[in-house]
Order: C-alpha cells, then sequence, then structure tokens
C-alpha cells in the first residue's frame, strides 16, 4: 500500500473515531431511577435510609454504565455544602444509605424519539418480543 493510500486510510479512521467519540458523549438520553433506602446496611433504621424517591438524569451512553452499576452496590448521601474533609470525617452511624432499585432508558432527541416510534410503529419491538421468547423457550 502506498504512503498516500496509507495516510487516506488513517485520517479516515481517525475521523471514525472523532465521530464515535462524539457519539458516545451527547446527552440523548433521559433516564428514569428509582431508589431507596438500603435496610440491611442502615440495620433496619429508618433514620439511616434514603427516602424512596424517583429522579430524571440525563445522560450519555458513556454514562449509562455508571448508572446501570448504581444498581449493583449500595450508596451513602450527606448533607450538601460539605467540604471534602467533613464528608471523610461522616461517622458510620451517621451515613444514610441507599441503592437504586430500577432504572429507566429513553430517549431524549426529538431524531431519536421519532425512530422509536417508526420502529414500534413498524412492530421492530414486537417482532423482537417473539424472537426473544422463543429463544427463552428453546433455552438459548
Amino acid at each position: 500500500m502506498s504512503t498516500k493510500k496509507l495516510e487516506e486510510r488513517m485520517n479516515e479512521f481517525y475521523e471514525e473515531r472523532e465521530e464515535i467519540q462524539e457519539r458516545l458523549k451527547r446527552k440523548d438520553y433521559v433516564l428514569t431511577v428509582y431508589q431507596t433506602g438500603h435496610e440491611i446496611i442502615a440495620n433496619g433504621d429508618p433514620e439511616r435510609m434514603v427516602d424512596s424517591r424517583r429522579y430524571y438524569q440525563v445522560c450519555s451512553l458513556e454514562e449509562i454504565p455508571d448508572v446501570i452499576n448504581s444498581m449493583t452496590r449500595p450508596f451513602w448521601t450527606h448533607e450538601k455544602g460539605l467540604t471534602k474533609k467533613q464528608i471523610k470525617e461522616i461517622p458510620y452511624e451517621e451515613k444514610k444509605w441507599g441503592i437504586n432499585w430500577d432504572v429507566k432508558i429513553e430517549p431524549l432527541s426529538e431524531e431519536m424519539e421519532k425512530s422509536y416510534l417508526k420502529a414500534s410503529e413498524d412492530g421492530f419491538f414486537e417482532s423482537w418480543r417473539r424472537i426473544h421468547a422463543s429463544d427463552e423457550r428453546k433455552g438459548a
């Protein structure tokens, strides 16, 4: 391969990588996150559990795995406005514990919303539910 051809291919590769990085960082999704107190770590004490709540978070593809991972490990909160040193000094007994128990991911951009609606109208999701159900019955 000639040097010029190689250079052209490398430029195409770098442009493609930049597009992918832009797509990963674009905040195209709105997540609905459901959170509740973590009874075990709080030792059943409601005063040591976060309040159950639902909140929304606008995310990029890059950020979604962190939100999903928050379903696998508990977290604790503290009052707002504390310094890092003050946060480190909070005694275990004063921490309010919680866990995210569900996450819904939906399109935020108008373009993605229209794509989802068209796919729904065209039976795309219904077809994939049938395929998935068939695979489940087969034990795949």
